[in-house]
């Protein structure tokens, strides 16, 4: 089926993110020893059993999860001006190695961030790296509030990249292409680097053409 597919131009190949292929999981970034782990956390059995997905990511997630990079990746980007805050956010490189460093996302003027995560007029959110703003007459009003309003008073924690600054980026996931904007430090990572797109799930990078970044979705 999968090869009938292929020749009908539905699948790319064997490698395609939508194709239920070892190549398939190997091109997303999902190592052998997790699919190995996986399968021995069975055990042995005189009857049929299923590998879940599931099991896989666990392992495939303990294996990468240290080395991954975390990066900004918004969908469907709805731009929001800026008031009256600082000239960049710093999220750190990676929150369990703070001697990895901080990212540097500059804010001129504008953010862009996901439809879901603009909140009603009135109400506040936090740039992660940034910090708290107020959605104001359409828009963003930062506020200097203290990070306790996300722990006390339940103010949600969002993700953006700069509107002047930013990376097309295709994100290949199992359902379909998923295109958006990446913050400009995608651009220094190279080809199988896996990443961590924060609130949205694990990468790998898999290619930078010229229009834009092309990465691939491994699982949350």
């Amino acid at each position: 089926t999968i090869k009938e597919r292929i020749e009908a131009g539905d699948l790319e190949g064997w490698d395609d993110p939508r194709a239920p292929t070892l190549a398939s999981l190997e091109r997303r970034g999902i190592r052998g020893e997790a699919i190995v782990s996986a399968m021995v956390e069975l055990g042995t059995s005189t009857s049929n059993v299923d590998l879940a997905m599931d099991s896989i990511y666990a392992a495939n997630r303990d294996l990468i999860d240290d080395g991954a990079d975390r990066l900004f990746f918004v969908r469907d980007p709805v731009e929001k001006s800026v008031m009256m805050g600082p000239g960049a956010g710093t999220p750190p490189v990676h929150p369990d190695h703070e001697e990895r460093g901080r990212r540097e996302l500059r804010v001129e003027g504008a953010v862009l961030v996901e439809p879901g995560d603009v909140p009603p007029n009135g109400k506040r959110v936090w740039l992660k790296g940034y910090g708290c703003v107020r959605h104001t007459r359409d828009a963003f009003e930062f506020t200097g509030e203290d990070i306790d309003v996300v722990r006390e008073e339940g103010v949600d924690v969002i993700h953006w990249v700069s509107a002047d600054q930013n990376v097309p980026t295709r994100l290949r996931t199992m359902e379909g292409d998923v295109s958006g904007l990446a913050e400009p430090g995608i651009a220094i990572h190279e080809a199988d680097d896996v990443l961590q797109f924060e609130r949205v799930g694990f990468a790998r990078l898999d290619r930078h053409d010229d229009a834009e970044t092309v990465t691939y979705f491994a699982h949350p």
